[in-house]
């Protein structure tokens, strides 16, 4: 289940002592001080406008007391841009959002990356925030991954720790950007998946279509001159061609299943052959699915005598979290438990929570959208 890497920032190799820049333009500088961080020097670079490379603009040498200054020009009138402090240490860049004649001043003592505060741009102090909060889950997830390479006697408990942990570090994320919609550093925090990488079971469960729509029409009124449109119009364009490709699909025949309930029975969804099966992959941790649970109910005592069956897989890593939801909630179709089988997931492509298949009587499966009031119609026009 465990994807094991550990977050590493770029090495650079150092070069001279201070940066000053001789284009024409507005001064611009970002300047700090950095104590008992065990490092000598400090790199200025500036991210490229596709977000996917960086150009080193200087490097400065830290004086005695930490102190250490960059001053560059940008053309005046620009957008702002990403740019970032990067070290010769095996340490994590920060991320500054700069703007022309903006002067950004940085302070940390300790570790940088996580003690460091900002002043002069509202954008790179919004960045801090994010990685402070997002990065605390984000290290947890890293030393529980560690953790379950070497302690086998207690697997379960840092399997639960890293699913937590990675959930966390989703929800910083996701409330993040539902709070920024119109800002830069929501931007940078979209560009972060580390956790969803970590636990197949929450793939899609993080930062979705809507929430690039929501910032992308939020950074044309803050920003529309910004080059990052351009990148999320082209990322909103991909999802929309993938999500039309998934709901126009029609299988001949589906992967089989073969999972178990909460008193370890065995269900295989081959054993359903000839009813008409709604394959409903959800997780007891979302309010969404708990919903349509409830408003399914009533569809599924109508029709389950006609020969409609529900099989609903767990996209739960606490299997303890998961029986009493299915108790409490008195679910009275086959529900099992998938959170220790990632691929039953990659199976079906399953990149979001609640995601639904229907499978006909002949075993023909499309996509279908959870929406419960049009069930019925589809599950009428199958029986």
């Amino acid at each position: 289940m465990m994807k094991r890497s550990i977050f590493a920032a770029l090495l650079f190799a150092a070069t001279i002592v201070a940066c000053t820049t001789t284009s024409e333009g507005v001064n611009t500088r970002v300047s700090g001080r950095f104590v008992g961080s065990n490092i000598d020097s400090v790199y200025l670079e500036r991210v490229s406008d596709n977000f996917s490379s960086p150009e080193r603009i200087g490097a400065a040498t830290l004086a005695d007391n930490g102190a250490f200054s960059f001053e560059f020009n940008v053309e005046d009138g620009t957008s702002p841009r990403f740019y970032r402090l990067t070290f010769p240490a095996n340490m994590r860049p920060v991320t500054l959002v700069v703007a022309p004649g903006d002067d950004i001043v940085l302070e940390s003592a300790g570790d940088i990356f996580l003690n460091y505060r900002v002043t002069g741009s509202e954008e790179s102090a919004l960045i801090q925030e994010f990685n402070r909060r997002y990065f605390d889950a984000a290290d947890r997830l890293v030393h529980a991954a560690e953790k379950l390479m070497v302690d086998v006697n207690n697997t379960a408990d840092w399997e639960m720790e890293a699913y937590s942990a990675a959930r966390d570090a989703i929800q910083v994320q996701v409330r993040f950007i539902g709070s920024n919609q119109d800002k830069l550093a929501a931007f940078y925090a979209m560009r972060h998946n580390v956790a969803e990488s970590y636990i197949p079971q929450l793939s899609g469960m993080g930062i979705n279509t809507a929430h690039r729509q929501s910032l992308l029409s939020g950074l044309k009124q803050s920003y529309p001159d910004s080059p990052y449109i351009a990148i999320l119009e082209q990322e909103v364009s991909d999802d929309n061609t993938m999500a039309e490709l998934r709901n126009n699909v029609t299988l001949a025949s589906y992967p089989d299943i073969e999972l178990e309930d909460m008193f370890k029975k065995s269900h295989r969804l081959s054993e359903l052959e000839g009813k008409v099966v709604l394959l409903y992959f959800w997780s007891a941790d979302s309010a969404t699915c708990n919903n349509i649970n409830a408003e399914l109910k009533p569809i599924y005592e109508k029709y389950h005598s006609r020969g409609f069956e529900v099989y609903q897989v767990s996209a739960d890593q606490e299997i303890a979290y998961w029986i009493e939801a299915v108790r409490q909630q008195k679910l009275p179709w086959i529900s099992l438990f998938g959170g220790n089988h990632p691929e039953v997931f990659s199976t079906y492509n399953v990149v979001a929570l609640p995601a639904a298949f229907m499978i006909d009587r002949e075993g023909d499966i499309v996509p279908v959208p959870l929406v419960v009031e049009n069930l019925a119609t589809e599950i009428e026009s199958r029986l």
